[in-house]
């Protein structure tokens, strides 16, 4: 059926014909049989989140997104959606229609092409060669009806093995999980492949992702023909039954799931490791899954980003780094809180190298579009010109804050941009100095003394801040 609104777009005709395939599909589907899980044996039941969200992806001609918890099922709906593919009797069938299933590894890929594998054989009984040729190896697992050429083919997200591909239908299996520094590659190498095959689609499942500019976090935005997500509230408590239904949709048809969920529940009550996978896994939160010891945390940040006046003396912190890591000026008003930051990298590789290698997307983009990132000429950041710009934007600073590396070239730097070199005062980044330091931080994030304008460097860096302990207790920057 046409999502609401587009009937008139489309014509009474392409409505009808639509509603048409998706009845279908969706008999076609509870026609088949489902193997292991709670329903072994059962006829295949789709479920209203289900019948949802194949009204939303076959029902339009764009791409399509769908995150929802860990255990509900997805992996059975994708090996019934590629079966309707393979299978001649199937309503999505086509001669050489091919569906690739990709996920983070080969061996993942393979559960749904086992999903797939079981579904036919509970329908047909044995798969004769003379009518299927299958491939299920170590490196390939591809099954193929051989008098159509239809096909269901599971890679590993590897950029260099999907070019060549002409998918009628492609699973993106997790996308979250796949490795960062080829997941931009690998999702542009599948969706470069579409096209090729009338009414193509890549069709993305899984659990969010932590950062908003994962490329499936922007399907799920809106840059897809269709999203669906089902997850929890940052708000919502997370141990009532409502925030967990709200993320798992399959709560009331799966027993299995329920008993785990409430076990997994107790475990998170007591424990910051379970915790952080029940908030990331079962909430589908798009949060980290392992506990990180984080320098604050991310609720305490949001809560006193904001304005404040750059009235009164300013303190600069200054760190720099060398060819492969920025440089970076962070700027406090004691008097009213403000904290500022500006960050420079050289121009030597350019941001995009820089950010396929570091695995980032386009975040040093994105920084460098809101004037957060400047590049400096050569391949060294050049620290006269982030004085300069630093001085620039928040004036002159009372004092100068460092530590030790590169400390002779910032003296340097500072007299020649007529900061006096007396005003440097050095840190040094161990136990004694790190501790003392991290810990007035957070008492003057806590005690509402620091208000952080918004700003996306700030917040990726304080986000892969990482501390640790010594064994008396003491934190400092890992």
């Amino acid at each position: 059926m046409a999502p609401p609104g587009r009937r008139e777009a489309l014509g009474t005709g392409v409505v009808v014909t639509v509603w048409h395939m998706m009845r279908e599909l969706t008999q076609y589907i509870e026609g088949l049989t489902l193997v292991g899980g709670d329903g072994d044996g059962q006829p295949f039941r789709l479920l209203p989140w289900e019948r949802r969200f194949l009204r939303g992806t076959f029902g339009q001609g764009g791409d399509a997104a769908l995150t929802v918890a860990r255990g509900n099922g997805k992996s059975a709906l994708l090996g019934a959606v590629a079966v309707a593919v393979l299978d001649p009797a199937g309503p999505l069938h086509g001669p050489r229609r091919e569906v690739v299933c990709c996920a983070s590894s080969f061996s993942q890929g393979r559960v749904i092409f086992e999903d797939v594998t079981a579904l036919l054989r509970a329908r047909y009984g044995d798969l004769p060669r003379k009518l299927w040729r299958w491939q299920d190896s170590q490196n390939a697992a591809i099954l193929e009806h051989r008098e159509t050429g239809s096909r269901v083919r599971c890679i590993g997200s590897d950029p260099k093995r999907a070019h060549g591909l002409r998918p009628f239908l492609v699973l993106a299996d997790e996308p979250a999980q796949w490795p960062v520094a080829s997941s931009d590659r690998m999702f542009q190498a599948l969706r470069t492949g579409l096209g090729k095959v009338p009414g193509s689609r890549l069709v993305a499942l899984g659990t969010r992702p932590e950062g908003a500019d994962h490329w499936f976090a922007r399907m799920l935005a809106g840059d897809s023909g269709y999203a669906q997500v089902h997850a929890a509230r940052p708000e919502d408590p997370p141990f009532q039954l409502r925030t967990i239904r709200r993320a798992n949709p399959s709560w009331a048809a799966l027993p299995s799931l329920q008993a785990r969920l409430l076990r997994e529940r107790e475990e998170a009550r007591v424990s910051p490791d379970a915790l952080a996978s029940w908030r990331a896994l079962r909430l589908n939160l798009g949060e980290p899954d392992t506990h990180r010891a984080l320098i604050l945390s991310a609720d305490l940040w949001q809560s006193i980003e904001g304005e404040a006046e750059a009235s009164g003396p300013c303190v600069w912190g200054v760190d720099l780094g060398a060819s492969s890591a920025q440089s970076a000026v962070a700027s406090y008003w004691p008097r009213t809180g403000r904290l500022e930051c500006v960050a420079a990298f050289p121009t030597v590789p350019d941001l995009s190298k820089r950010a396929v290698k570091d695995g980032v997307g386009r975040l040093y983009h994105a920084c460098r579009e809101r004037g957060e990132l400047i590049l400096t000429e050569g391949r060294v950041s050049d620290i006269g010109t982030l004085m300069g710009e630093s001085w620039a934007r928040f004036g002159r600073p009372s004092r100068v804050v460092a530590d030790r590396w590169r400390e002779a070239e910032l003296r340097d730097a500072l007299e020649a941009s007529g900061i006096p070199a007396c005003g440097l005062e050095v840190r040094g980044m161990g136990f004694k100095d790190g501790a003392e330091d991290l810990r007035a931080f957070r008492r003057a994030c806590e005690s509402r003394k620091v208000t952080p304008v918004r700003s996306l460097l700030l917040r990726s860096a304080l986000a892969e801040a990482r501390a640790v302990s010594d064994p008396a207790g003491n934190s400092k920057l890992a």
